[in-house]
């Protein structure tokens, strides 16, 4: 008995490793394809318009939504300037004995914002790099 036992384990060790040894890695940057710097990204930030809210919840029980002060963007408003940072849900529940129901639900992916921002902080640094070096020009020729 120990000795079948030695052998199933050997054998799931066996799989294990073979597993880990085979997995392939791959880059990121060797899957994307047709990569470019994003341009304007203050433009895009500057259009989005930060909200706080407190979700319905009296009406829309069955979502289960969180309660108090909540901050982020209107989904509809965003997708008009970042179209790809917002995204259906589909929230499933229980309308009765047996009976599924889904409301679809837009909302904001705060993460896909996170390269506009960082490119609009590059881009305001840039700024402020240039308007730094007109004041040191302007106190020099004083």
């Amino acid at each position: 008995m120990k000795s079948c036992v030695k052998i199933i384990l050997s054998s799931i060790l066996f799989v294990i490793i073979s597993t880990a040894t085979f997995a392939q890695k791959v880059s990121d940057s060797s899957i994307k394809t047709n990569t470019a710097p994003v341009a304007n990204s203050l433009s895009y930030i500057t259009q989005l318009q930060p909200v706080s809210y407190e979700y319905n919840r009296g009406e829309y029980k069955q979502l289960n939504l969180p309660a108090g002060k909540q901050f982020g963007f209107i989904a509809n408003d965003a997708k008009l300037i970042v179209p790809s940072a917002v995204s259906n849900r589909h929230n499933w529940y229980t309308a009765g004995k047996g009976t599924q129901r889904t409301v679809t639900t837009s909302e904001v992916d705060l993460e896909k914002l996170v390269p506009l921002l960082v490119g609009a902080i590059k881009e305001q640094q840039a700024q402020i790099e240039n308007l730094k070096q007109e004041v040191q020009q302007l106190k020099q020729s004083r």
